[in-house]
């Protein structure tokens, strides 16, 4: 009965349920390790049992003390080992180099476990690095200066020594500080340097620039003495993805003010250039700069949260098939503001027409062209249509066709259709509208109402506008030569003769004025004559004052 007793007791005791040590898989060793250097269960001698001390250290104490270390590393750099995520094969291989081997972060490659004989250990290249890593990590003897502390600093709170919380309120006012003098140092070299390129420098690096450079400042300065104070783990871990997302989008938003200002240098210089070339070029590029920063930025901000970036590239390229086909109108978007920019069908602020819109082209970006129609408003025209589109650029005209009729009465005598067609002519050759080598006047032909003058000329001016004063002015003009001249403009009618018995009285007829008289009014309409006015149209005659207001291009 005795004999019984004692082994039920030795059956319960907790030594009899204590596990034995095992290194059968990466998941064992690591989880052996970590386990028995817990404050609720330190056996050291068990952590150190899938160790692989064959280099040294031999003395316990001092291999007790690796181990150790090597934890702390892993709590200070705040990297909170997962157990699930440790493969537990026995005979596991990396995926990349074939190794028996297994890295537990891959942003500290320096800590691994790797097959020796028959056992996962940690391997002799990890524990040979382990002072050096412990002192790029504990830069500080904070532990050795707490031990001077008053006691009540030394209490815990919500597991966590007061100390280490005044502490860490310490290090992020500081962080704060040092980045505005960081930021205060900088301004200098900046103002030299980006004074180059963009006059208006102080109030641009102000917004875009200095306050991300000053959170860069901080997250940098937070980061490096973190590790120092000696917080669990979890903390830690929380804390560092603060800071390293802060410091990514920090760097990020910096790039993203470069470019910016970049382009807003280029910009400037390129508006006091007479070619529309760069100010077209310039927004796609500040686009495609914007965009790259943001991929790379993005890739930037996995990278730093322990993401395996590798791994998502991989991803994305045996997607990329898949959202190809899915995306392949933006593909066929994006080629075609390519081709836009390559052809050069038009320019920005030219006239066009495009199918059915008709406007000024404001912006071609990469997905669309924006027309502003005559009607002030935005048409949106996907840059793969107007790549199969006929593109008609009314803006790179160099001259504007007039075509017009004018119709005489048929009272008009032969000497004054001579006089009034060489007149048009005159008013022609002065009008500063026109293209002074390419016109046609002649009489045309006898219609049922009129006897009808082709008048075929060319404005050579830039805008819509100045096309509608060069008519204004040559209309005004015809209908003074109209009346220096003596004949009537024609308009539909109808004349009933009537036969009567008596002698009807014959209407009177006007005076036609001799040929010399004519010949020295069509002197006049032409260049230099003294009955010319081609720059003088109604608005100048005294009749409404002249109006200063620009009424700007337009569409017809």
């Amino acid at each position: 009965m005795r004999s019984l007793a004692l082994l039920l007791l030795l059956l319960l005791s907790p030594a009899a349920f204590a596990q034995a040590p095992s290194c059968a898989s990466p998941r064992d060793a690591v989880a052996t390790w970590i386990d028995n250097l817990q404050v609720d269960r330190d056996r050291p001698l068990v952590a150190i049992s899938c160790f692989d001390f064959s280099e040294g250290p031999t003395g316990k104490a001092e291999q007790e003390a690796t181990a150790r270390r090597l934890l702390a590393i892993l709590d200070g750099q705040g990297k909170y080992v997962v157990y699930g995520d440790i493969p537990g094969e026995e005979d596991y291989r990396d995926e990349v180099t074939g190794l028996p081997r297994y890295t537990l972060f891959h942003t500290l490659p320096e800590i691994y476990v790797e097959r020796v004989a028959e056992d996962w250990q940690v391997s002799a290249a990890t524990i040979r690095q382990t002072d050096a890593l412990f002192e790029s990590t504990y830069r500080l003897p904070l532990e050795r200066l707490a031990q001077n502390l008053p006691e009540f600093l030394r209490a815990e709170f919500a597991g966590v020594a007061l100390w280490r919380l005044l502490a860490l309120f310490v290090l992020l006012l500081g962080a704060l500080i040092v980045g505005r003098i960081l930021e205060v140092l900088v301004v200098g070299g900046l103002r030299r340097l980006i004074g180059r390129f963009a006059q208006d420098w102080d109030a641009q690096i102000e917004q875009r620039l200095l306050r991300w450079l000053n959170l860069l400042g901080s997250s940098g300065v937070v980061a490096l003495l973190l590790p120092n104070l000696g917080l669990p783990v979890r903390l830690n871990l929380t804390l560092f993805v603060i800071v390293k997302v802060s410091a990514s989008v920090a760097a990020v938003l910096i790039a993203n003010s470069l470019v910016d200002l970049a382009f807003d240098a280029w910009a400037k210089r390129a508006s006091k250039t007479e070619t529309k070339m760069d100010d077209q070029l310039i927004p796609l590029l500040r686009r495609a700069a914007k965009l790259l920063v943001a991929l790379i930025g993005g890739l930037f901000v996995l990278q730093n949260l322990d993401v395996n970036v590798g791994s998502v590239l991989a991803g994305l390229g045996l997607g990329g098939l898949a959202f190809a086909l899915a995306a392949k109108d933006t593909l066929s978007n994006f080629f075609g503001s390519l081709v836009i920019f390559a052809d050069r069908p038009f320019q920005i602020g030219d006239w066009v027409v495009i199918g059915s819109t008709e406007g000024t082209v404001e912006e071609v970006g990469f997905r669309s062209t924006r027309v502003r129609t005559f009607y002030d408003s935005i048409v949106t025209l996907p840059n793969g249509m107007v790549g199969n589109t006929v593109v008609d650029n009314m803006g790179r005209r160099n001259r504007r066709r007039f075509k017009a009729q004018i119709g005489l009465t048929y009272s008009t005598t032969p000497s004054q259709m001579t006089a009034y067609v060489e007149g048009v002519r005159a008013s022609l050759l002065a009008s500063p509208y026109t293209q002074h080598d390419a016109y046609e006047v002649h009489f045309h032909n006898m219609g049922d109402n009129s006897l009808n003058i082709l008048v075929y000329c060319f404005f050579t001016v830039d805008s819509w506008t100045d096309e509608l004063k060069g008519r204004q002015s040559l209309l005004l003009e015809w209908m003074r030569l109209a009346e220096d001249i003596g004949v009537s403009f024609a308009f539909p009618t109808q004349t009933l003769h009537v036969e009567t018995l008596g002698a009807e009285p014959r209407t009177p007829q006007s005076q036609v004025p001799s040929d010399a008289v004519l010949a020295d009014v069509v002197r006049g309409y032409g260049p230099d004559g003294n009955r010319a006015t081609p720059d003088a149209p109604a608005l100048t005659h005294g009749f409404w004052p002249t109006s200063s207001h620009d009424r700007g291009s337009s569409g017809e």
